[in-house]
């Protein structure tokens, strides 16, 4: 899919952040947890078991994987020190979820509170399946495509979308999944873009494992 400019992440083009060099105090959660998305939810909020065995439900295929084996070393593998400084990040931090799962969160440098949090969910062992399993569940499931990777767009129990969250899910190989989950406060020139924001970002980390600058 084309690839949006990230207000800090759209804005270092335009005037945001993110989206600016393309041209609530907690984010939601991995799809099928316990806790809605958006206001109140919390951030070490467990992401969700996947479904035992044969889900029956079939993702679209990664037709050109990445190396994921970066990620598995280190979360914050995904975004390298130039991708963040154009974005107008911080340094990743690394912060387990309470299940285990690795993740990495990226603050806005812009001292709005917006974050992006990187999550490698431990259950999804059967990639996008599981997450098309369980579609009929979520609030928003939204099919769509970053960088030629078959991804969805999802909203857990509510659409928060216009208050700046946003719930992305990226296969990255057919059996790997890594979710990025958009907080943009009202205060960030990219706000309410939080979709915007988590697709510029993962455009970002697939063209980093390719080793594209």
């Amino acid at each position: 899919m084309k690839r949006h400019p990230a207000g800090a992440v759209f804005a270092a083009a335009v005037a945001g952040l993110v989206l600016a060099s393309c041209g609530s105090e907690t984010e939601g959660e991995a799809t099928g947890g316990e806790d809605p998305t958006g206001s109140g939810t919390s951030a070490d909020a467990a992401p969700p078991s996947s479904p035992a065995g044969d889900t029956g439900v079939r993702a679209p295929r990664v037709s050109d994987p990445v190396d994921v084996a970066p990620l598995r070393q280190d979360p914050c593998a995904a975004l390298s020190t130039a991708q963040t400084r154009e974005r107008n990040l911080e340094q990743g931090e690394s912060e387990a979820m309470s299940d285990g799962s690795p993740t990495c969160i990226y603050n806005y440098a812009d001292g709005s509170g917006s974050r992006v949090r990187f999550v490698q969910v431990q259950d999804f062992t059967n990639g996008l399946d599981d997450v098309y399993a369980r579609a009929d569940g979520l609030a928003v499931f939204e099919p769509t495509e970053v960088e030629g990777h078959p991804a969805v767009i999802t909203q857990t129990h509510q659409d928060d979308r216009d208050e700046g969250y946003c719930d992305l899910q990226v296969g990255l190989t057919d059996e790997y999944v890594v979710s990025l989950m958009a907080q943009i406060s009202a205060s960030s020139d990219d706000h309410p873009q939080g979709c915007e924001v988590t697709e510029v970002l993962a455009g970002d980390m697939i063209h980093h494992l390719r080793g594209v600058p």
